[in-house]
């Protein structure tokens, strides 16, 4: 009741444009306007950063399936500790524009949960099909609250349980605190304490999936493991990047593209978008301390990151944007990661990293990345091509997946086919890499060629000036 009474001038006229204007795309029901629309509202408001995140935590965009076990507990500091060693060995070229602050830790454990439907057997099962769920919400908002509408509807639809958890998030807590919670999850599964009621897991028996920022940490999260194969770290069996965030240098074409029909703004200003308050002042105290350091380290970012007006972001410096576990499509090599499936909307804002990403994965040798880091694909490990399936769905925004839509179903349904082939329940080869185009009635065909215009975008990876102009 409270929610309605607080949504119920929205609720009218948004029912009153949906039935006399029709809703911003031909396929979506009046549930889906009033999602699209209450999203903009909670987005578009100027308040601080703590209003927000206060704003976020409360927001439920739908319904969680009925039946769904939640049981909340918490990951020891020890997980954290652990991937801090291996953070602080594959960081060591980027230290000197991290903040230092995200190896303190102020809190006793990283709160998390387990979303499971009661008498699935899990823990006799000999496959353990088990989905690591991370959050969206721009690294500073939301919480593993918010997204019990798809962690529930992933642990039903795909028979598994899944693990969420609400990592640190910024300013309050910057890069890398966020990738440092989720490798701690990681290991968690790898390695549970003896009362945690379920032996240590086979990682061809996790998936790593996150939406938008969370994909984005999804992805990081496939880095890092990588990268830190020389420590005897293992794969996952797959990742998966709902509208994955993996470009915060905002430098494809889609995010600043005001004819999509997106609940995101316009990013063309980053989304450092806040009144002042206490952890404004706070995170911008760090950086004037962080400069001095800054200067007398190498520079490992491009002239455009150096902005007049400001950060880009809350979650990182702008001299940081471009290290691969904050930006994964910038990544000198995506290749030799676990399969991945890469799904966006036609109208998502982040259509296009998710597009360039998933070329750059599964064709390494063609994409190598923005032109400053020209040289260094040649030099990494990691060439062989990452099995990847791209989906983009007609007229579908960010993060569809929250809305009541046929396409919902559609995902929901491809995503459990994508985790039994990648854990092998099904017991047959890969299929090849695809790029999918979803059209409304549910067709599948090739990518259309106003998707394939950011493979020939020559500023990847170039923090674009003020008008963005792409031609």
């Amino acid at each position: 009741m409270t929610d309605f009474l607080k949504y119920s001038p929205l609720l009218i006229s948004t029912t009153i444009k949906h039935y006399l204007n029709g809703p911003p795309r031909p396929s979506w029901n009046l549930k889906c306007h009033i999602f699209w629309a209450k999203y903009i509202s909670l987005l578009k408001s100027s308040e601080t950063i703590e209003q927000k995140q206060r704003a976020s935590f409360s927001f439920r965009p739908a319904p969680v399936q009925d039946g769904v076990m939640i049981n909340e507990f918490k990951i020891d500091n020890k997980y954290r500790n652990e991937a801090q060693v291996h953070l602080n060995i594959i960081l060591k070229p980027f230290e000197h524009v991290l903040d230092p602050e995200w190896k303190n830790l102020k809190d006793d454990g990283i709160i998390s949960e387990w979303v499971q439907f009661p008498n699935d057997e899990w823990e006799k099962k000999e496959i353990k099909k088990t989905i690591l769920y991370l959050h969206g919400g721009a690294y500073y908002s939301f919480c593993k609250e918010n997204h019990r509408c798809i962690t529930s509807s992933l642990a039903k639809i795909a028979n598994a349980r899944v693990l969420v958890i609400n990592y640190r998030l910024s300013p309050q807590n910057q890069f890398p605190a966020a990738l440092q919670d989720a490798l701690a999850a990681y290991l968690y599964l790898l390695n549970p304490p003896k009362d945690a009621g379920f032996e240590p897991l086979n990682p061809k028996n996790i998936v790593i999936c996150g939406d938008s920022a969370g994909g984005g940490l999804s992805l990081a999260l496939g880095l890092a493991i990588r990268d830190v194969c020389d420590a005897g770290l293992p794969s996952c069996a797959g990742i998966i990047g709902l509208s994955p965030w993996v470009d915060l240098t905002i430098s494809t074409a889609s995010i600043l593209d005001d004819e999509c029909a997106d609940y995101i703004r316009n990013m063309k200003r980053g989304t450092a978008n806040y009144a002042e308050s206490q952890a404004s002042k706070e995170y911008k105290e760090k950086d004037v301390a962080l400069a001095a350091k800054i200067k007398n380290g190498p520079k490992i970012w491009h002239d455009s990151f150096e902005r007049p007006d400001g950060r880009l972001h809350l979650y990182v410096i702008n001299e940081g944007l471009a290290i691969p576990y904050v930006s994964p499509m910038l990544a000198e090599s995506l290749g030799d990661l676990p399969p991945l499936l890469l799904t966006a909307g036609g109208d998502d804002r982040f259509r296009d990293e998710a597009i360039y990403l998933a070329h750059r994965s599964s064709e390494p040798t063609k994409y190598k990345g923005p032109s400053y880091n020209a040289g260094k694909f040649e030099k990494s490990p990691f060439k062989t091509p990452t099995n990847t399936t791209l989906e983009i769905y007609e007229e579908m925004p960010h993060v569809f997946q929250f809305m009541e839509h046929a396409f919902t179903t559609k995902s929901y349904e491809r995503i459990a086919e994508f985790i039994n082939r990648v854990i092998n329940t099904l017991n047959e080869p890969l299929p090849p890499s695809t790029y999918n185009y979803i059209n409304v009635k549910g067709e599948l065909s090739p990518l259309k060629e106003l998707h394939k215009n950011v493979l020939n975008w020559e500023k990847i990876g170039i923090v674009p000036t003020i008008p963005h102009e792409m031609n």
